[in-house]
């Protein structure tokens, strides 16, 4: 009876080891797959922060160092270039007006400051001013365009100085 028992209970574990082995998956194979997931979660957050920083609003002193960049830009149109090399140069310096006003928009969407939606204005008309010279119907010497999208820039360059003052006036409080 005891020999009978015995073998009972080892027939018994055996097919529970054997059902029990069937039911769980191989270690290996679920460390690969947690790893696989974590390696996607990590890479989607990269891909993330990288997208924030991409398409972040300027602060206003960038989009001040950018406006004045684009007012050097503006006044080095005026040197000696050839016909296509100016026309590149004023497109490449519309594309950087371009970015500019619809950064200002941005903001002034973002901020509800009306001087962005006025330093937008601004821009848009600078931009109006050199789209003469990207089309070919005034040449490099024909200044006063060049000199008034200068001023432009100029006007708007002001107009950021005042939220500039207005935002230390905020940080002092």
């Amino acid at each position: 009876m005891n020999n009978l028992f015995s073998l009972l209970l080892a027939a018994g574990e055996a097919s529970g080891e054997g059902a029990q082995a069937a039911d769980t998956p191989d270690l290996l194979a679920t460390l690969t797959q947690y790893a696989v997931y974590a390696v996607i979660i990590v890479v989607s957050i990269i891909l993330l922060v990288i997208l924030r920083r991409r398409t972040r609003l300027p602060r206003h002193g960038e989009f001040k160092k950018k406006l004045v960049q684009l007012s050097a830009d503006i006044g080095a149109l005026s040197g000696k270039f050839t016909r296509m090399k100016f026309i590149r140069s004023v497109s490449q310096v519309m594309y950087k007006a371009d970015n500019l006003a619809y950064a200002a928009n941005m903001l002034a969407a973002k901020e509800k400051y009306a001087d962005f939606g006025d330093i937008a204005s601004l821009i848009n008309a600078a931009r109006a001013e050199l789209a003469p010279y990207k089309a070919g119907r005034k040449e490099a010497a024909e200044a006063e365009g060049l000199s008034s999208a200068a001023e432009k820039v100029e006007s708007a360059i002001a107009v950021l100085d005042g939220v500039l003052a207005r935002d230390e006036k905020i940080n002092r409080k």
